[in-house]
């Protein structure tokens, strides 16, 4: 069964053959793995993960923010990384989480069981109602928002990717 886990220096190898297999496939961005993917030392990574989590020496434009992996069988099959609260750029693209899975171990429910797992984390936090936002044509993370209880809010043309977005809220703001 898989579990989250906060990253940790032991995870470094697995993390590479994540990224690995991601960009083999073509993918050129890794969402939800805290930005991991631009670091050449994994572990100044954790280094800064760990700031990330504290709010500690944010860099310009960034929020406070947690990233963890999803295990099983010590492989990452997936990233999450959870937004502690959102400002003007994360209000209309990435909201409170992005995620990602494994490209091979996508279509199996993987990334509604983590996702699933990181809103009961948002409500003890209470980090909520929660924004999750998608490329209208990503249809598995749209069905995935779906499924985990979230509810279309608008869409609207970003100028600067040039893709239609897709905003969802997961509970109501008078919970």
């Amino acid at each position: 069964m898989a579990k989250l886990v906060y990253p940790d220096y032991q995870h470094e190898t697995m993390m590479k053959d994540y990224l690995q297999e991601t960009y083999a496939v073509g993918e050129k961005y890794v969402n939800g793995d805290g930005g991991c993917q631009f670091y050449q030392d994994y572990h100044k990574w954790i280094k800064r993960e760990k700031q990330n989590h504290l709010g500690i020496n944010l860099e310009p434009g960034f929020v406070p923010a947690t990233t963890y992996f999803y295990l099983e069988n010590d492989q990452i099959v997936g990233t999450i990384n959870l937004r502690h609260c959102l400002n003007n750029c994360l209000i209309n693209h990435g909201g409170h989480i992005g995620y990602s899975i494994l490209p091979s171990m996508r279509k199996k429910g993987y990334a509604t069981a983590m996702l699933k797992e990181v809103i009961e984390i948002c409500k003890r936090w209470e980090i909520y109602p929660i924004l999750l936002t998608c490329n209208q044509e990503n249809i598995a993370s749209k069905k995935t928002i779906e499924k985990c209880g979230g509810k279309l809010e608008n869409k609207y043309y970003d100028e600067k990717t040039k893709e239609t977005v897709l905003r969802f809220w997961i509970g109501e703001k008078n919970d």
